[in-house]
């Protein structure tokens, strides 16, 4: 029989989708089977700073942040492999650990990542984990890089023959010293109407739509706020979205039904975690109380030739946990693109796996069991030898 592990959610973060992590956390700390394991919740808070404590397991208490702070732990975590990891009280006054004796209020087994966006979907924490050698669900850090990077994600979709829109990247710099050569490139490349993103936000922030010249540099300007670079596509028309959730490790994927967002026109941030703003069934619900039909109404064909992307683009980024990526379609031809993969999905995409039998609960068990399997597997790597040059021993 397996032994209660503790499991640390970390989530908020420095992030634009903040609280989206935090209703996907306060759904799976409630989720989480108590036979297998103790849910430990890590805030994250928009400063960057890491609090613990049950007084952060409930919802409405985030209504007011500081007071919910000051009912919390302020911890760390320190980057040095152990066998028991523990987060560690950080004194308030002067930002050490407590007393200089590290006093420990909770030791972890595993880590379940749920930060959306920067700085915890971007593989930054999950590398923080790697030097730790602590246990983690979902992606290593180079996948989580590549998807969170709308560049570097098509040139490995591309590469696995995956079909992308054509994009122009711009950077900040670039754009500062010549924006108007920059115009040009983006008009010459392709016709309005464009769409301009961030390179590496998603839920459609900083996103928008353009026809004319002074909306591309408004758009742009607003779009390189959030971020150094951003990406400049051709908007389509006449097209629906439809996402497919995929599951597993290496090349034991599963995928699950396909879904179509409904909304009038592009996919806003309350469309898609919203289904009434400032709602009850907002806040409990998360991604699953957005407006959805599933399964998505396109043809059965259609159906399996996006789930069967769906796996390829999984596996080419070399994902692990739990992801799911996001089409642009057009029904009546049978076109698609792949659109974005998004590997720490709001709500973790358990929606899309209900349909198949399998829970929330037994979602959460599967991605954190398949973090203890990859741990387990590294302690097999060699990291150093037995060899010190500096001191003239041979390698």
């Amino acid at each position: 029989m397996n032994s209660v592990r503790n499991v640390a959610v970390f989530f908020g973060g420095r992030s634009v989708e903040h609280e989206v992590s935090v209703v996907t956390a306060m759904q799976a700390l409630a989720a989480l089977p108590v036979d297998r394991f103790h849910g430990i919740p890590v805030y994250i808070s928009k400063q960057g700073t890491w609090h613990s404590g049950d007084a952060l397991r409930e919802l409405e208490a985030y209504r007011d942040i500081e007071r919910l702070l000051s009912r919390a732990t302020h911890v760390t975590l320190r980057p040095e492999p152990q066998a028991r990891h523990s987060l560690l009280e950080v004194a308030s006054k002067r930002g050490l650990l407590a007393a200089g004796r590290s006093r420990s209020i909770a030791t972890i087994d595993a880590a379940l990542p749920l930060i959306h966006g920067s700085h915890g979907e971007d593989g930054t924490l999950q590398g923080l984990f790697e030097l730790c050698d602590l246990a983690y669900a979902g992606c290593r850090p180079a996948a989580a890089a590549i998807s969170m990077d709308k560049r570097l994600s098509k040139a490995v979709l591309r590469s696995a023959r995956l079909p992308v829109l054509d994009d122009v990247v711009i950077d900040r710099a670039h754009w500062r010293s010549d924006a108007e050569a920059m115009c040009v490139q983006v008009e010459s490349t392709f016709a309005p109407p464009h769409f301009v993103k961030p390179l590496s936000l998603g839920s459609s922030i900083g996103v928008t739509r353009v026809e004319t010249r002074e909306q591309l540099r408004d758009a742009v300007d607003t779009a390189l706020t959030y971020d150094l670079q951003c990406l400049v596509e051709p908007a389509q028309e006449d097209i629906i979205e439809i996402n497919c959730a995929v599951l597993g490790r290496g090349r034991d994927l599963r995928t699950s039904v396909c879904e179509q967002p409904v909304a009038a026109g592009t996919l806003t941030y309350a469309d898609k975690y919203l289904s009434k703003p400032g709602s009850k069934s907002a806040r409990t619900t998360g991604m699953k109380g957005s407006q959805r039909l599933i399964p998505a109404p396109i043809p059965v064909q259609l159906t399996q030739r996006i789930r069967d992307a769906a796996a390829t683009a999984f596996h080419a980024i070399g994902a692990e946990g739990v992801a799911r990526v996001d089409f642009l379609v057009r029904p009546e031809s049978g076109w698609f693109a792949v659109n974005e993969l998004n590997t720490v999905p709001g709500s973790l995409a358990f929606y899309l796996w209900e349909p198949a039998g399998i829970t929330f609960p037994d979602l959460l068990t599967r991605l954190i069991d398949m973090g203890l399997e990859r741990a387990e597997e590294k302690r097999g790597t060699t990291f150093s030898i037995d060899s010190w040059l500096l001191r003239g021993e041979p390698g």
